[in-house]
């Protein structure tokens, strides 16, 4: 049996891996908005989520990145009939609250990433939201491959007015909580592995945040 080159035998391998890989997940932020009103006894969120645009995370160099579409936003609970679902969709990404036409993009960027214990950080920075830019602390636990931050905003700080729907019976609070997930890994799909003989060097396959 004639044995494999050695190359060869290294780009089988590596192609063989990268195609039982799982495909990257993407980076999304969550925006939970918590309602209030004479018919619920407590509060109860409306769950909201959108696809990072581009995002970037750098505790070595003390840098932080993400960008969101605002016109992405989409609620995500199944318990929320059509068309309130429609109702506050147009409402979150319309002039009342992200202005989306006007605003298309939601954007933080950080210069100050602080390590406070280990794979745990403190994130300072500036939320530019309807317009308005505020400075902001977050905090991001994880490593490369996943990174989770939180924070609580209050609209009212970037200018957006207390909000209401069905004729007022239902408000909501002066208080939203944001998530980001930030995952860097294996891309979805992989390079073909090199043919018997070759015996040039596969290509590496750099890994970009979502």
């Amino acid at each position: 049996m004639r044995a494999l080159h050695p190359l060869t035998l290294a780009a089988l391998l590596l192609g063989w891996s990268s195609s039982h890989a799982e495909p990257m997940r993407a980076s999304t932020v969550t925006v939970h908005v918590h309602r209030k009103g004479f018919l619920f006894s407590s509060a109860i969120d409306y769950e909201m989520v959108a696809p990072i645009a581009s995002s970037s995370f750098d505790p070595t160099r003390s840098t932080v990145d993400v960008v969101v579409n605002a016109k992405e936003l989409s609620v995500v609970d199944p318990s929320v009939a059509a068309p309130v679902r429609h109702e506050i969709e147009d409402t979150m990404r319309g002039p009342r609250v992200l202005d989306s036409a006007a605003f298309p993009e939601i954007h933080f960027s950080a210069a100050q990433v602080t390590e406070t214990a280990p794979e745990q950080f403190r994130v300072t920075g500036t939320l530019q939201l309807h317009g308005v830019a505020q400075q902001l602390a977050l905090d991001f636990g994880g490593t490369s491959g996943h990174y989770h931050g939180r924070v609580t905003l209050h609209p009212s700080d970037f200018g957006i007015p207390p909000l209401t729907f069905a004729g007022g019976l239902v408000r909501m609070k002066d208080e939203i909580d944001v998530e980001f997930d930030l995952f860097n890994g294996p891309r979805a799909s992989a390079p073909p592995a090199a043919p018997a003989g070759d015996t040039s060097s596969p290509a590496s396959d750099d890994h970009n945040p979502q």
